[in-house]
């Protein structure tokens, strides 16, 4: 269920707008998303301070977007965190996201790595695509390679993000020889049997 590299620096150049991956909410097929994403605000606060992990997650979306409530990122962060601390993948990538920023709360690359890693072994895509460039930031372009592999065989695959990841993984293996690619996608296919 886990799916997962340094080319040209001119390439590469033209790739690194794009940061990070990051969950943009959906329109859900469930009742149980779809019933959170139409709650009032009121009604969210309520469920959120409850503890429902959902309510959390889309008033965080709020918090962060200024929607409804006055923009506030470490409000967004707060809610994001207690949505993930409870295993909602998308609340997990969107705290990953933020502590390496430092949106909201203090620059923290573990801490980020840990969450980016607790979505992508629930199949996410993103998360995966996150821990490729922080590899690939640190010059690990085999660990770089393996992750944005895992980027294009996550269970919950965003599109974009594979097409990103593919272009990623050509400009890597100019780096890489066959034997380090091997490599790398041996460690994807292990960290995907390990979850």
């Amino acid at each position: 269920m886990k799916k997962l590299l340094l080319g040209s620096t001119l390439f590469l150049g033209l790739l690194n707008f794009q940061a990070h991956a990051e969950y943009v909410p959906q329109q859900s097929t469930t009742a149980q998303a779809a019933q959170y994403s139409r709650m009032s605000i009121a009604d969210l606060q309520k469920a959120a301070k409850a503890g429902q992990a959902p309510a959390q997650f889309y008033l965080a979306t709020y918090y962060q977007k200024g929607t409804g409530v006055q923009k506030d990122a470490k409000q967004a962060f707060s809610l994001f965190k207690a949505a993930a601390d409870q295993g909602l993948t998308a609340a997990q990538l969107n705290v990953g996201r933020m502590l390496m920023e430092g949106h909201g709360t203090s620059k923290n690359e573990a801490l980020a790595r840990s969450y980016f890693e607790k979505a992508a072994s629930h199949g996410d895509n993103r998360a995966s695509f996150n821990l490729a460039m922080m590899e690939e930031q640190k010059k690990n372009y085999m660990g770089a390679y393996q992750w944005y592999e895992l980027s294009t065989r996550d269970g919950m695959l965003d599109n974009r993000v594979m097409n990103l990841s593919e272009t990623k993984k050509t400009a890597l293996a100019a780096n890489l020889t066959p034997e380090q690619i091997r490599q790398a996608r041996d460690r994807a296919d292990q960290w995907i049997q390990a979850q």
